[in-house]
């Protein structure tokens, strides 16, 4: 019975021991095994933009965990480019200002696109010119990407296309920013019977004005998740099972893009020095017209939906009519307009090419945004190769 209790005790003593090493292992320090493993290779380079000779020191392992020397401000963050733009941005490595108004849900996700402390958010009101001067002050680029689709009851075209711009580009001079980035639109002119049109033309004309080495970039139609071009199509398909309205008899020659093949140039940009002073215009590889998109949508999506031909004074009607039901309406009469506007691309202006970027095609693309609309029983259907041809060399009016 001696002999037992002994063994027992020298069991609870050794259970002891183990418990007591056990504490003592979990409060080593977490930094104990980094001497043993091999270090981390860092890049440092210094690099000097010829046309102001201002110099950035880049250091870091590279990607979103580097600093790439630069402070950006992105104007418009919270929209349909801005979120691409401050993703490319933040993976290079550049500290991004994202001024932004609404709630912070509105730009919760922006935070998550960057290193601690290289995406800073601030308030921002467009109206107050102070709030201006204290987004851009210490970048040295700014991209504007502010604009609207459509008139609001609190901004127009003209305020936001023009004046605002205008403003923009005046204090980015004041307050020394080196390099202004002001996005546009394919088409814009300022002859132009739509007013996003016209005035997006008259927002080129004061920007240059006021900063004349300022970068243009005018991309065509961009799709992607949360555009307004594949998800109206699909409020179309689900909501008028009658048919799919068309404009203009389908003819418009439109020639979408990816907006991340936008966002990936816009983020290029940054330390490319060619497109100082200069107009960037960025369409899709392929033309097609926008009856045969129409088409293609409905092919892919597995619907039977009809195209229904409206005239332009029935379509703005219909559109002025939803505008004042709905709170984000899903066209307006100016998108109306535009329907009957052509992508025109002007000769001499920079393209994909020139910032060696490969966009993507539609037929590459549009499963992943048209697939959402299938119905339940096609959601697992694979995605057959394209038999027939839908752009406007191959189909004939």
């Amino acid at each position: 019975m001696v002999a037992t209790n002994k063994a027992v005790s020298s069991q609870l003593r050794g259970k002891e021991t183990l418990r007591m090493f056990s504490r003592s292992l979990v409060a080593l320090p977490r930094t104990a095994g980094v001497t043993v493993s091999a270090p981390m290779r860092h890049y440092h380079e210094i690099v000097k933009r010829t046309g102001t000779n201002q110099v950035f020191v880049q250091k870091g392992p590279g990607g979103r965990s580097s600093n790439s020397g630069h402070v950006a401000t992105v104007l418009g963050c919270t929209g349909f480019l801005g979120r691409y733009v401050v993703n490319n941005l933040g993976k290079r490595g550049t500290q991004v200002v994202i001024p932004y108004r609404g709630t912070d849900d509105d730009r919760r996700h922006l935070k998550l696109m960057g290193d601690l402390g290289q995406i800073v958010p601030m308030r921002f009101d467009i109206r107050q010119e102070e709030s201006i001067r204290e987004a851009v002050r210490h970048s040295d680029v700014v991209y504007n990407l502010i604009g609207k689709d459509y008139n609001t009851k609190n901004f127009t075209f003209e305020q936001v296309h023009v004046e605002h711009a205008a403003a923009i580009a005046r204090i980015c001079r004041e307050e020394g920013v080196t390099k202004l980035i002001h996005v546009s639109a394919l088409n814009a002119n300022e002859n132009s019977k739509s007013d996003f049109l016209r005035t997006k033309a008259l927002g080129e004309k004061a920007v240059k004005a006021e900063f004349p080495d300022v970068t243009i970039v005018r991309p065509g139609t961009m799709y992607g998740f949360e555009d307004r071009f594949w998800n109206r199509l699909g409020w179309f398909v689900k909501w008028l099972p009658g048919g799919i309205p068309l404009m203009n008899g389908g003819k418009t020659r439109i020639r979408p893009t990816y907006v991340g093949d936008v966002a990936h140039v816009l983020g290029k940009l940054e330390n490319d020095e060619r497109a100082v002073g200069q107009i960037v215009e960025l369409y899709g590889p392929k033309e097609y017209y926008y009856a045969a998109l129409v088409e293609f949508f409905l092919d892919v999506t597995r619907r039977h939906q009809v195209a229904v031909y409206l005239p332009k004074f029935l379509g703005k009607a219909l559109a002025a009519i939803t505008n004042s039901v709905l709170a984000i309406p899903i066209i307006s009469p100016d998108e109306i307009e535009r329907l009957y506007v052509d992508d025109t691309p002007t000769p001499g202006a920079l393209k994909f090419d020139d910032f060696n970027v490969k966009p993507f095609t539609v037929e590459e693309q549009i499963i992943r945004f048209a697939g959402l609309y299938r119905p339940h029983e096609y959601q697992r259907a694979p995605y057959d190769a394209v038999v027939r041809k839908y752009t406007t060399e191959d189909v004939k009016f």
